[in-house]
């Protein structure tokens, strides 16, 4: 394709682009695997394609502002969902930088980001490709061999050398040796500068700025203004499964000390950056848990001064008393826990187990009592010692915790861990010790799972209890059954749980007829995958998930792209810029528009 020049105003410039890339680069084209309902465990507001980038760009863009650049964050994942016949070559084309930034971002992203990096090359072919992050840290030396990858900055605070890189850069050098924690080419070789920055203390020591997302709209009744924020990285808990914990943090960033907090008064200040659309929005607070009295009691005054609309905490143990009544006095807060299954041998092994069931059950009376709006409780399909019955009996233990407190006051849900055990994690690293078997190791062996058609041979492990086979049909099983209570008891209206048991049973069929064609013929056929390509573009054009399992309209979320002007868009798909895409097999905005009102209708 000739890329014409095209004139500066229609042009973005930065010292840095963040590009958030789809999990699949080429998912709009993808007619040979299915994004199915429950591939990406439905428990965030995304879609299979994981548009949501790391909240630590933020951290990134505010330092390198304090020291004189321009970082520009561009998701490309939710404008190729907004835009689908948007050519992401023509939208490169008029970004100008000499850096160029992506995120693997739990490896979900492991096979799109490298594809988009070597897209920036073909278009911007002496521009630098940078990749950091934790999974990026894990496979640095994997992930600097790839064409498309000029440097790795390794390490849980890349703030220091990534404001120094682009400093050299900018000044028109090279030069990267002086750099700490990075894997670079040079002179056709590969280099590294060492491990040594691991700072123990002002960690990630920015405010991040949300101004830009204060006259973003509500959404509707579906959705909400919903904002992160992240007041320390590691981890005290160790949760075997989890990249983040305790055992994966020594094991992947070579520290003792796991738990590194941000200045609690940058916490605050963050929130303040907000102003009065902070009435209008509602705020996940992620690890949480891991603060203490005083700074929770601090960032709870601050959210009770700024009028919040709501608060969803995420809680490793049992709120204390204190805490809860602060919650309850401060915002409408809800409280996410995650015990992984009702079985206290199960939940202990997944890294919980701090608490029984029973001990739970008196506790959900304290905090709906002490203000608190309402309990998550969140179940884990694919830990140690959990077979199927084991999976259906934290079912029936749902119906019970419905039956009980009536269902919005604690609501339980369920989900698969998808598509990947985390590397690094005591699972991956351990697995025979713990029960599990690993079938991908490598980062080329999980970027070619994720292009598998079907996505129970997309995860990366299978337990001693259930085959990866397994679970994925004792997913569907546990879940169909936990709408099905949902409605009869009343927490989901009826429409809703008719729609979600229809998803279901159209994706198990689907599934079903790819298997069956793959086992007999080894390929799939072309009416098979027209039927494919239509369920990809039904399911990519809105978001769900458990909580509030309604279509909700793309667009309108914190991390939905908020910097390529309209104006450059148009630009980009006026007709003079139409590609085969828009064929047959081409997703236009139209055909999207009408799967969602065709699915809102059903």
């Amino acid at each position: 394709m000739t890329i014409t020049e095209q004139p500066s105003t229609s042009r973005l410039e930065a010292d840095l682009f963040l590009l958030h890339a789809p999990s699949v680069y080429d998912f709009r084209e993808r007619d040979d695997m299915l994004f199915a309902y429950l591939s990406d465990s439905d428990s965030v507001n995304v879609t299979s394609v994981y548009e949501i980038y790391p909240i630590g760009w933020f951290s990134i863009k505010q330092r390198l502002a304090d020291h004189g650049f321009d970082t520009k964050i561009v998701n490309v994942a939710s404008l190729m969902l907004l835009h689908p016949e948007m050519d992401v070559e023509r939208l490169l084309a008029r970004f100008e930088a000499p850096i160029f930034g992506f995120d693997l971002h739990w490896m979900a992203h492991c096979h799109g980001s490298v594809e988009l990096a070597a897209v920036v090359k073909a278009v911007h072919p002496d521009a630098l490709t940078i990749f950091g992050g934790i999974s990026a840290t894990y496979y640095a030396k994997e992930l600097i061999e790839y064409p498309s990858v000029d440097v790795v900055v390794q390490g849980y605070d890349t703030l220091d050398p990534v404001t120094e890189l682009v400093t050299r850069v900018r000044q028109g050098s090279r030069d990267f040796r002086a750099i700490p924690n990075l894997l670079y080419k040079a002179d056709g070789a590969v280099r590294t500068t060492g491990f040594s920055h691991t700072p123990d203390n002002n960690y990630n020591n920015v405010r991040n700025d949300w101004s830009y997302y204060r006259e973003a709209a509500d959404g509707g009744p579906s959705a909400s203004k919903l904002i992160m924020t992240l007041p320390n990285t590691g981890c005290a808990h160790d949760c075997g499964w989890c990249g983040g914990s305790r055992f994966a943090y020594r094991n992947i960033m070579g520290v003792r000390r796991t738990l590194v907090q941000k200045d609690n008064d940058l916490v605050v200040e963050e929130l303040r950056t907000m102003r009065e659309a902070a009435k209008r929005t509602s705020i996940y607070a992620l690890q949480c848990y891991s603060e203490n009295r005083t700074r929770m009691h601090q960032y709870l005054d601050a959210v009770k001064e700024l009028g919040y609309k709501s608060v969803h905490f995420e809680q490793f143990s049992l709120t204390p008393p204190d805490i809860l009544k602060k919650m309850g006095e401060s915002t409408d807060s809800y409280i996410m826990l995650s015990p992984e299954s009702h079985d206290l041998r199960i939940s202990k092994a997944a890294g919980r187990g701090n608490y029984t069931m029973e001990q739970m059950e008196e506790w959900i009376p304290r905090a709906l009592d002490a203000g608190v709006k309402g309990i998550m409780i969140w179940f884990f399909i694919g830990m140690p010692h959990q077979d199927r019955q084991s999976v259906m009996d934290t079912i029936a233990y749902s119906e019970r915790i419905i039956r009980k407190f009536g269902g919005w006051a604690a609501l339980p849900l369920i989900c698969p861990m998808v598509p990947f055990l985390d590397p690094g994690s005591q699972f991956f690293e351990e697995p025979e010790k713990h029960g599990y078997r690993i079938h991908h190791r490598t980062l080329e062996e999980h970027r070619q799972a994720m292009i598998e058609p079907l996505w129970y041979r997309r995860l990366n492990y299978e337990t001693n209890w259930l085959s990866r086979r397994q679970l994925q049909d004792v997913s569907y099983e546990a879940i169909t059954r936990l709408v099905e209570i949902k409605g009869e008891y009343g927490v989901l209206p009826a429409g809703f749980c008719k729609a979600v048991l229809g998803t279901i049973d159209e994706t198990r069929e689907l599934l079903g007829e790819m298997e069956k064609a793959l086992l007999l013929d080894k390929e799939l056929p072309a009416d098979l995958r027209d039927e494919i390509l239509r369920y990809n573009r039904k399911v990519l054009s809105y978001t769900n998930d458990q909580i509030m399992p309604v279509p909700r309209p793309l667009g309108g979320r914190w991390f939905d792209d908020a910097t390529v002007p309209p104006q450059l868009i148009e630009d980009i798909l006026a007709p003079s810029a139409a590609t085969a895409r828009s064929t047959e097999r081409g997703a236009s905005s139209t055909e999207r528009g009408a799967y969602t009102e065709r699915d809102e209708r059903s």
